[in-house]
């Protein structure tokens, strides 16, 4: 089967609907890319200023990554808002290759990292004595891990990246009719595979953490909490990125020999919309994964401090001491009743009650 170019170029969506999902893409890119931007670089910035790229745990090294990712991802925002605007793409072929790189491969990248996050979690929680046994080779297991993640998004990248090209004034991939639809056809495939991977690693590893806490007896605030923001996770992350995925699930199921005009703007223009919706989830990212942690958001108000801003919020928040446990800056929120895993060793004469045991999530 083969994708009808000659039905394609002569079909389009009449020019109010073409207004309309232009405003919608323009105004939808510039708010993910202002607030992503900020998010993504206080998230890196408080890594650089405070840890000093000394990442501590595997929780670390996956935001610290995943807040790159997103962040590159959003780069390349501008000159595709650009394009729509101007309605041809005027930046060369060279920048067309290098937009279209950043794109795919962060996009897998980022997938990916989610994944990783998740099953990290699930580590410290449900096997936490196992993790206290691998705490020396922690570290280097995640980052042999966000190393994998990158060689995994530049292969999965590469078509889009040697294929993409300004043609007809429009940067995509293109080369003989063929091979054009293979390539598009692999990056819907990789796109729809990375989603899947990223939700089942999210959907089996937090669901056991629930399972995990609502075993603790008696209520508490913490564990609650800690239930609403695995909901959350998974719920945005199912609405921002499940749409988008579905329509490209729906482009690989049309018979292209056979679909009509109407049928091809309309699947057309859903694939515009939903891909702007999936960008929502990279400004999402440091606020869910990253800045509900207290420590965290204590480093953010630090640092807005040393760069001078002089919010009046700023005096009524204490940076927390760093006390060289594992449970960083970055830890997200709590999440579960347990022993802080990385933390070192308490003496007989500091125990605590039970009670008092760290939360982690």
């Amino acid at each position: 089967m083969t994708e009808d170019y000659n039905t394609v170029k002569m079909c389009a969506a009449d020019e109010r609907q073409e207004q309309t999902t232009k405003a919608v893409q323009v105004t939808v890119f510039l708010i993910v890319f202002l607030l992503g931007v900020i998010g993504n670089v206080l998230v890196i910035a408080t890594f650089a200023q405070y840890r000093r790229l000394r990442l501590r745990c595997m929780t670390d090294v996956f935001l610290f990554y995943l807040g790159l990712s997103d962040l590159l991802l959003l780069l390349t925002l501008p000159l595709q808002t650009g394009e729509i605007i101007i309605g041809s793409w005027t930046f060369g072929d060279g920048l067309c290759k290098i937009n279209r790189g950043m794109y795919a491969i962060n996009t897998y990248g980022g997938l990916l990292l989610l994944a990783c996050i998740s099953i990290d979690r699930y580590l410290l929680v449900v096997w936490a004595k196992a993790a206290q046994a691998l705490r020396p080779s922690m570290l280097l297991y995640s980052k042999l891990s966000a190393l994998a993640v990158a060689l995994t998004s530049v292969f999965l990248s590469l078509p889009e990246l040697i294929s993409a090209s300004v043609d007809h004034l429009r940067c995509e991939n293109i080369g003989s009719e063929g091979k054009t639809y293979l390539i598009k056809t692999w990056a819907r495939v990789a796109k729809i595979m990375g989603f899947c991977v990223a939700f089942v690693a999210m959907l089996v590893c937090y669901s056991t953490i629930g399972y995990v806490l609502m075993q603790g007896r008696g209520k508490c605030w913490r564990r609650q909490r800690t239930l609403r923001l695995i909901a959350a996770l998974v719920v945005l992350f199912l609405l921002f990125q499940l749409p988008y995925t579905v329509v490209l699930s729906l482009r690989l199921l049309m018979d292209t020999d056979s679909v009509t005009c109407d049928q091809w703007v309309k699947i057309h223009v859903a694939e515009d919309v939903t891909l702007s919706l999936a960008y929502v989830r990279c400004c999402l990212n440091p606020l869910l994964y990253a800045l509900v942690g207290i420590r965290f958001r204590n480093d953010v108000m630090r640092l807005l401090h040393d760069a001078g801003c002089m919010c009046a919020c700023l005096g009524h928040l204490t940076p927390a001491p760093d006390n060289g446990s594992s449970v960083t800056p970055s830890s997200p929120a709590p999440t579960v009743l347990m022993p802080d895993v990385y933390a070192p060793p308490r003496t007989s004469a500091a125990k605590e009650p039970s009670l008092s045991k760290k939360f982690i999530f």
